[in-house]
């Protein structure tokens, strides 16, 4: 009975363990010592301590836009009219009427699809040994920049506005000793906490 008990204890410790193991989810905007997480750099002892990319609530603006030319074709054919503006009696426009729309929505899927992929591939990894700033600025174009922590001389959050303020986001700044570029990562969720653990990993 009493191995019985054992076995038992132990499976629900690995259980309780397991739960509280950070698992990052693929749209995660901040996750501390994430499990599985790896990036094409990294040395073999060296460990993920934090990973960072803008907040979501970032997308919003061009989501809205998104949103807003998604239907403005519709609202372009049930209101113009009411004014009596009618471009669409053409003939020549209505042969061409299937091109004109799927090119628009061509184009809006792009913008879509490049404001997603700036957002998610914009990322800052601190790890036990440096910094890693991912910049992607194009479909094909991408800057990585990366400092020890050692080189780190000070870090500093900033929140301006009530929004991330209320939704606990700003910016963080790591200056690096001499003419070393800084580091900024804009818009991060909890820069306060992240502040914090990058000046302990500095001092360790």
């Amino acid at each position: 009975m009493a191995d019985i008990f054992v076995a038992t204890t132990q499976n629900v410790e690995k259980e309780v363990k397991r739960f509280h193991e950070p698992h990052m989810n693929v749209l995660s905007s901040f996750c501390q010592s994430p499990k599985g997480l790896s990036f094409q750099t990294q040395k073999e002892k060296e460990t993920i301590v934090l990973f960072l990319r803008p907040h979501p609530l970032t997308n919003l603006s061009w989501i809205l836009f998104s949103a807003f030319l998604l239907f403005l074709p519709l609202i372009i054919t049930i209101f113009l009219p009411m004014f009596g503006i009618n471009f669409l009696s053409s003939s020549i426009i209505n042969h061409f009427t299937a091109i004109y729309v799927l090119f628009y929505y061509l184009i809006l899927s792009s913008y879509v699809l490049i404001s997603f992929l700036t957002w998610f591939y914009n990322i800052f990894i601190v790890t036990t040994d440096r910094i890693v700033d991912i910049n992607y600025t194009d479909i094909v174009i991408h800057n990585v920049s990366e400092t020890k922590l050692n080189h780190i001389e000070d870090v500093k959050f900033t929140q301006s506005g009530f929004i991330p303020t209320l939704f606990n986001y700003g910016n963080l700044n790591a200056q690096t000793a001499g003419e070393m570029v800084n580091f900024e990562a804009r818009s991060i969720p909890r820069p306060k906490e992240t502040a914090d653990i990058i000046t302990n990993l500095i001092k360790n």
